[in-house]
């Protein structure tokens, strides 16, 4: 299944920012006509106007509403702030009259609208500052010098701004379809290596870790404990008289007989454990967070358990396994390690079969 890309943007980070410039708007305003009413004091040697408190304090107080309507309102979020700058666009534009140029200050609800990805609120907000605009020349006809061919020109003009915003838009939508698409590629193909990599290491009839997982598993252990002179355990377990199994109940009663052996083994060792497959009715497993003492009793507890199920691919009956144990310490090789645990299993068939024997060196003890 895949995911929708436009609804990871953060709408009310975004609006928090949006706010905040308008903020930086005003200030800027403030800042202008102080520096202009400095440049006239020293210039006209004329006392200061009052331009900031006449002409901008309102507009503060009109941003703050806009923020308590924002901040207490739960729907329209998006609306408000495009409202915001409409008022910060049209204040301004009221304040300075005569500053032609600040009509291009009524672009900025039309570009403040980009943001939100919806068509909607791109037309809402160019028919708000067309209205702002008309509605400004019916107030300041007479404060001003526009023509009728100022209004035609602003109209085209909020227009065309329009048309641009629509197209930026379209363009970001593309964009954002692609990196959508791309990512759900990449996350397909991410999850198709996950499965590739757990099938290539793991048993398909068990699902333990299969032969080779089981050596590389291994070898990095016999290396770290040669490094770092920890020990671990490892122990061989062989399902007893399995061929008759297949013999007398068929194949697909030894698979059956196979996955309810692995399934208790996987159960019954901890996260820390490595239980594999080893080949045909052989299991391995590797302790590595206990020593061999907890070890043997783990290992008789999977005996003890696996010899008490019955299945019904063996008309109830049971199976038992024997095991193998060998505690690795420093300086034993690999082929060390494989023999004696080889030797340990050997004697625990040839001794009786469903037993636990553990070889410590060139000594095989068992367990009771």
């Amino acid at each position: 299944m895949g995911f929708d890309l436009f609804q990871l943007i953060d709408l009310p980070r975004w609006n928090r920012k949006l706010l905040t410039g308008f903020w930086l708007i005003i200030a800027l305003a403030i800042f202008s006509t102080c520096v202009y009413d400095i440049i006239a004091w020293f210039t006209t040697s004329l006392a200061i106007v009052p331009i900031i408190t006449l002409n901008t304090l309102w507009l503060c107080l009109g941003l703050l509403v806009i923020e308590a309507v924002h901040k207490w309102t739960k729907r329209g979020k998006d609306y408000i702030v495009i409202i915001g700058a409409a008022f910060i666009s049209s204040g301004l534009i009221y304040s300075f009259p005569h500053v032609n140029t600040l009509l291009t200050t009524l672009f900025l609800p039309i570009l403040v609208s980009i943001f939100y990805f919806q068509t909607s609120k791109v037309v809402f907000s160019y028919l708000l500052s067309l209205s702002c605009f008309y509605g400004l020349y019916a107030i300041l006809d007479k404060q001003t010098t526009w023509i009728i061919s100022d209004i035609i020109a602003v109209t085209g003009v909020l227009l065309g701004g329009l048309a641009v915003a629509l197209g930026i838009m379209s363009r970001g939508k593309e964009l954002l379809k692609h990196l959508q698409s791309s990512l759900e590629s990449g996350q397909d193909l991410l999850v198709r290596n996950v499965i590739m990599d757990k099938l290539a290491k793991t048993d398909a009839l068990t699902d333990l870790y299969n032969h080779m997982s089981f050596h590389e598993y291994l070898d990095k252990l016999i290396e770290q404990g040669e490094r770092y002179n920890f020990s671990f355990q490892l122990a061989l377990l062989d399902i007893d008289h399995f061929k008759k199994v297949n013999d007398t109940y068929g194949h697909r009663a030894g698979d059956a007989v196979l996955k309810k052996v692995a399934l208790t083994i996987k159960t019954m060792v901890s996260l820390n454990d490595f239980p594999a497959r080893y080949g045909g009715e052989e299991f391995a497993i590797i302790f590595t967070d206990m020593d061999l003492q907890e070890a043997t009793l783990n290992l008789e507890n999977i005996r003890k358990q696996i010899a008490a199920q019955p299945h019904e691919e063996l008309n109830g009956q049971a199976v038992t396994i024997s095991i193998g144990v060998y505690d690795f310490q420093k300086g034993i090789t690999k082929e060390m390690l494989f023999k004696g645990t080889d030797e340990a299993l050997y004697e625990a068939k040839r001794s009786g079969r469903n037993q636990t024997i553990i070889c410590t060196g060139h000594k095989k003890a068992t367990v009771q």
